[in-house]
């Protein structure tokens, strides 16, 4: 029985119900299937066939087609097909759909203030006072990742841990890591995407805000902060975002 979508993303099923947000969590709930998503997700230009699947987690085939399965029935997965040399039957393929998941627990505290600040633009405001209400979002961010704790971190491992936690939290499959002295923070996801269709250049200015609002409390303890924000921006065709954070004497 297919379900029957009503407003504010429910939907009637078997007589009852459903909160969308709860599928789709019912359907992540999987250890295994989670990795899968989450593996899919950290590459999503790519498509990766069952095979792949199996290979990568250990899996026999017919466990790695249901999980596959159950992710395309969610929407989190589209598919298509790929010719087999030889003309046998064609494989199918599955890659990263285009549902933004905005369901969290938390739910995601900054995608409201991203929409006002796109109001403000609507209503006479400048670009800088659009960016200014996400890096403040930002550091909001920061300051209540690090609630509870006396100082930010003061060593390179636990502040990129930091980062990391807030980023992952935050839905934006972060990779965090030191690389030659300097922090590279690469985002997988960008959260404000759904925003980007009139003007991706302001979308991207904004996110990279959030972040470096993010960046600069939870990095306070290391010193100065410089962000070199990199060639690669999702908003704008690209993969993935990237920022290198480097750190002189002064601030920390």
């Amino acid at each position: 029985m297919s379900p029957t979508v009503l407003s504010g993303g429910r939907f009637l099923q078997r007589g009852r119900c459903v909160d969308r947000d709860h599928e789709l969590s019912a359907v992540l709930a999987d250890d295994t299937r989670y990795n899968i998503y989450r593996w899919i997700a950290e590459q999503p230009g790519t498509d990766v066939t069952v095979a792949d699947v199996a290979t990568e987690f250990g899996l026999h085939p017919n466990v790695a087609r249901m999980h596959l399965a159950k992710l395309e029935q969610a929407g989190f997965l589209a598919t298509g097909f790929r010719r087999a040399a030889g003309g046998g039957r064609p494989a199918k393929l599955y890659r990263l759909s285009d549902l933004v998941v905005t369901f969290g627990f938390p739910p995601r505290r900054y995608e409201l203030l991203s929409r006002l600040a796109i109001e403000s633009l609507s209503a006479g405001g400048t670009r800088e006072d659009a960016l200014r209400v996400c890096r403040e979002a930002g550091v909001a961010e920061g300051r209540r990742a690090l609630a509870g704790d006396a100082e930010t971190p003061k060593n390179r491992a636990a502040a990129a841990a930091l980062v990391a936690s807030i980023a992952e939290e935050q839905g934006l499959l972060p990779e965090v890591e030191w690389l030659d002295g300097s922090l590279s923070v690469v985002v997988n996801n960008c959260s404000f995407r759904e925003l980007s269709g009139a003007d991706p250049d302001l979308v991207c200015m904004m996110h990279r805000a959030f972040l470096e609002g993010v960046l600069q409390v939870a990095t306070s303890g290391l010193g100065r902060l410089q962000i070199d924000p990199g060639d690669c921006r999702i908003s704008c065709g690209g993969d993935r975002c990237e920022m290198l954070c480097s750190f002189s004497p002064g601030d920390g």
